[in-house]
């Protein structure tokens, strides 16, 4: 049996509490006393020990208990929280945590987002096509994330992995986004400084993942903590942000909420300075550039990391190609119809094989998982046509018989609502549908995509207000209701990403694949761009729309047709081995993945505009993954 010291709380006082025979089965009693109250007792599991054997402290109600008492025990329990994570990693990497996931990229992002959307329309004047092609191609960084954590492995910085790519990253953002607020731009170049402020998100979501991944596996007990403290971090500042973006555009605009947003980056920049990463430095090389070539060699040599890495990279280039191509093309409609073209051709014919082809030397399964993944997001057009038929101009009359003209305070209450809608399609998913098969569960989620959509047809064609409900009350269809939809979607998904992943390369091939539904999703923004020029639809009349937005609709029927040779039979509750162990790689493979210890700790989706997803933490190497991007 194993014994420990109970420390009370209110007096510091240490008393032994008997021992234990089965630490698994058998709850660890602490009895406190304090000026004659009795405390009531504190149940701890095995695994909610700490390295060193000694409990946590741990509030408890005492007896009588008094309304303060009460009022007091949830910020009690929130602090001790905090103080078991700070006892074990340090209060200043806990800080770095919440900087880097509610400041940077909970407030950063939404901030970002929405302000681009209103940049876009009421600043560059750009067409919704123009604006599609180019937010695709300013999300590039949310897409290659894979290449962020083989740099960041393998090749260290003043023998530091992770401290120098999160300054860099900070620094670029600081000068992304205090030049979209300064200076006047082309919209070639506010794209180009777009890039780095999304660089300045993503980028240090990776160092970040690896250093929680990383701890996880030294106290396993503390990784469920970990998880909570970086999704409740993202939670609330995503929740601060929407709460706030709508007012920030009336008062001060699309760009005086960029310069809002360099502070995010200083967040993460001055910290990562003084040291709060708290990263311990490998000894350099006489030789320049020896270790970071060994890593490199070493990754590529072995077996079954290769067509891992060789995946990222065809992956990566095919995403700035095509980013490339959509972005900084804007040479008359002939150009447009045939960049549309290459790129449907080149999502289908080029990307989606090449997934297949590297990732089936390591599973077959994984690799038609993983291409579906890319092509269902691909298939399905995605435009901000919709924000600029229902927002109000800026500086100009809008007709309200013909547009919903809703005002930037209004439009951030949606997000606000989208939020709420989010974490209501979490709860539905795990009370209903977690004992689904995936394939059920894709194919009911696109079929409630297709009904959101129709519901979009109503509102342009203006049937609700022939019928007389008010445009604000309209909130359905895919801008609201489309999270709960996108969180029984991704879901599954991410879970299934994750038992898919073979033992020692789970972070990279899970990030990977996080990469592919985050390109997925741009392609969908090209491919919406070419839709919107064929139907000639163009602001301020935008002429065809209901025909775009039904041919939208009919177009989430089409990863139902892939569903049936693109996903494993299987539930997420399932854990059996033709989910979990790929073919292709062996016991010993498995051995020398761990062995090497050169795992890629990477982050999957975005949420969209608001990101999004589900984080699992394996047993054998922590997944931190993160919501998703989109």
């Amino acid at each position: 049996g194993r014994s420990g010291p109970g420390v009370g709380r209110e007096t510091g006082e240490e008393e032994e509490i008997g021992s234990m025979e089965d630490q698994d089965s058998i709850d660890w009693l602490r009895l406190q006393t304090d000026g004659g109250h009795k405390f009531h007792r504190v149940s701890l599991r095995d695994n909610e020990f700490p390295v060193n054997g000694t409990v946590e402290d741990e509030f408890v109600v005492p007896a009588p208990r008094t309304f303060i008492d009460y009022v007091l025990y949830l910020p009690r329990q929130f602090c001790n929280y905090l103080g078991r994570l700070s006892r074990a990693f340090g209060w200043r990497f806990v800080f770095m945590c919440c900087a880097t996931y509610g400041l940077n990229q909970g407030i950063g992002e939404e901030w970002s987002v929405f302000a681009t959307q209103y940049y876009f329309a009421d600043t560059l004047n750009l067409q919704p096509a123009r604006a599609a092609a180019l937010g695709g191609f300013a999300s590039l960084p949310w897409q290659i994330k894979a290449l962020y954590g083989m740099m960041s492995d393998m090749i260290p910085i003043m023998g530091y992995h992770k401290t120098p790519y999160i300054i860099i990253a900070g620094c670029l953002g600081i000068i992304a986004w205090l030049s979209l607020w300064i200076l006047p731009l082309t919209p070639l170049f506010a794209v180009l400084f777009l890039i780095l402020g999304n660089y300045s998100m993503a980028s240090p979501d990776v160092a970040i993942d690896a250093a929680v991944a990383e701890r996880a596996r030294t106290h396993p007990s503390l990784a469920a903590d970990m998880q909570a403290l970086c999704w409740g971090s993202l939670a609330v500042g995503g929740l601060f942000a929407a709460g706030t973006v709508g007012p920030m555009q009336s008062h001060i605009g699309s760009q005086g909420i960029y310069g809002m947003t360099a502070f995010t980056g200083a967040a993460i920049a001055i910290p990562s300075l003084l040291g709060f990463m708290t990263e311990r430095r490998e000894p350099v090389t006489n030789t320049r550039g020896t270790t970071s070539c060994q890593n490199i060699k070493k990754g590529f040599s072995h077996r079954v990391r290769k067509w891992v890495f060789f995946t990222a990279l065809a992956v990566s280039v095919c995403s700035v190609f095509l980013g490339l191509l959509e972005g900084l093309n804007s040479h008359g409609e002939n150009s447009e119809m045939v960049n549309g073209l290459l790129t449907i051709s080149c999502a289908v014919c080029v990307v989606a094989p090449s997934v297949m082809f590297f990732l089936s030397r390591v599973s077959p399964v994984l690799a038609k998982a993983s291409a579906f993944m890319f092509l269902r997001e691909a298939i399905q057009p995605s435009t901000p046509v919709l924000f600029y038929w229902f927002h109000a101009p800026k500086g100009k009359d809008c007709d309200t018989d013909r547009f919903p003209c809703l005002d930037s305070e209004f439009i951030g209450f949606m997000d606000l609502a989208k939020y709420a809608f989010f974490f209501l399609g979490t709860v539905v998913y795990q009370k209903y549908f977690s004992s689904w098969s995936y394939r059920n569960i894709f194919t009911l989620a696109q079929l409630l995509l297709v009904a959101a959509n129709l519901v979009d047809l109503i509102w342009v064609t203006r049937l609700n207000k022939k019928i007389g409900i008010n445009d604000k009350l309209f909130l359905f269809g895919e801008e609201i209701v489309g999270p709960v939809i996108t969180r029984l979607n991704n879901m599954p998904m991410f879970i299934l990403a994750a038992k898919l992943c073979p033992p020692g390369v789970e972070a990279t091939l899970f990030a990977l694949n996080m990469g592919l539904s985050n390109f997925g999703m741009s392609v969908g923004k090209y491919v919406g761009k070419f839709c919107l020029e064929l139907l000639g639809v163009k602001s301020p009349d935008y002429h065809n729309l209901p025909e775009f937005v039904l041919l939208r609709s009919l177009t989430r029927f089409l990863p139902i047709l892939l569903i049936k040779y693109l996903v494993p039979p299987g539930t997420p509750d399932d854990e059996g081995p033709d989910l979990s162990l790929p073919t292709s790689v062996s016991v010993t493979d498995e051995m020398e993945l761990d062995d090497e210890n050169i795992s890629l700790h990477m982050r999957g989706v975005s949420g969209d505009s608001n990101g999004d997803g589900f984080q699992p933490v394996p047993t054998t190497s922590s997944i931190s993954a993160g919501p998703s991007n989109s």
